[in-house]
């Protein structure tokens, strides 16, 4: 329960707001792990993707921005305890000493070249349920693009989610400019086979606010 003082009341939407931007500004998110490997991405989000994969019999995931490697792994966990699956995960500067785990494929390389949105296609074709996490670069015009590219990897009842909406969709981060927040807004706006989904950001805390993009149909031929 949220207490509220009677002098300053805060309204919930307010309090919503005030949580992310701190959460997000503390930083803590830079020193979060999964099995002892950086993941910097907010607990709330990943609880919420074990529960869409779940729900969704994920065979796919595919994941741009793949950082230190620790949300691939939490990723290819996940779709151990499903008992199926793949990730696919692509960043343009891969480190070295990248966990490794059979279910994981990694891919160097800028996500929205030809050459890797070849090879995520052919994943994507051999998978029944894709879900698409997009966390590289998050400026409005490349996240665009990202949307764009992906949309079609996505399929009917699953999700296009573009990480890091906090940025400026509260926004969190003012001075970082337009990013994946405007990026959203303007794909929902051409994409009608498209919603955001906001139920998924029950757990309060979210860096997706706004970004939960569920597929509710298939696009027209």
């Amino acid at each position: 329960m949220v207490f509220q003082s009677t002098a300053n009341p805060l309204n919930p939407k307010e309090i919503h707001r005030l949580a992310n931007i701190m959460y997000f500004r503390s930083g803590v998110f830079q020193h979060t792990e999964w099995m002892g490997i950086e993941a910097a991405k907010c607990p709330m989000d990943m609880w919420v993707y074990q529960e869409l994969m779940f729900r969704l019999k994920t065979d796919l995931v595919v994941e741009t921005g793949t950082w230190k490697g620790g949300s691939a792994l939490f990723f290819a966990h996940m779709l151990d305890l499903l008992g199926h699956g793949r990730l696919v995960t692509v960043d343009i500067n891969l480190p070295k000493n990248l966990p490794q785990h059979h279910r994981i494929k990694y891919i160097q390389g800028s996500s929205t070249e030809p050459g890797v949105l070849n090879k995520i296609d052919q994943y994507a074709a051999e998978a029944k349920s894709v879900l698409v996490i997009l966390d590289s670069d998050h400026k409005a015009d490349y996240k665009l693009e990202e949307l764009n590219h992906y949309a079609k990897f996505v399929t009917t009842g699953s999700y296009l989610i573009a990480e890091d909406s906090v940025f400026d969709f509260y926004p969190a981060w003012p001075e970082f400019g337009p990013g994946p927040a405007q990026a959203v807004q303007k794909f929902i706006h051409n994409n009608s086979e498209f919603e955001i989904d906001r139920t998924q950001e029950r757990h309060m805390i979210s860096f997706c606010p706004a970004a939960f993009l569920k597929r509710t149909h298939a696009q027209s031929p």
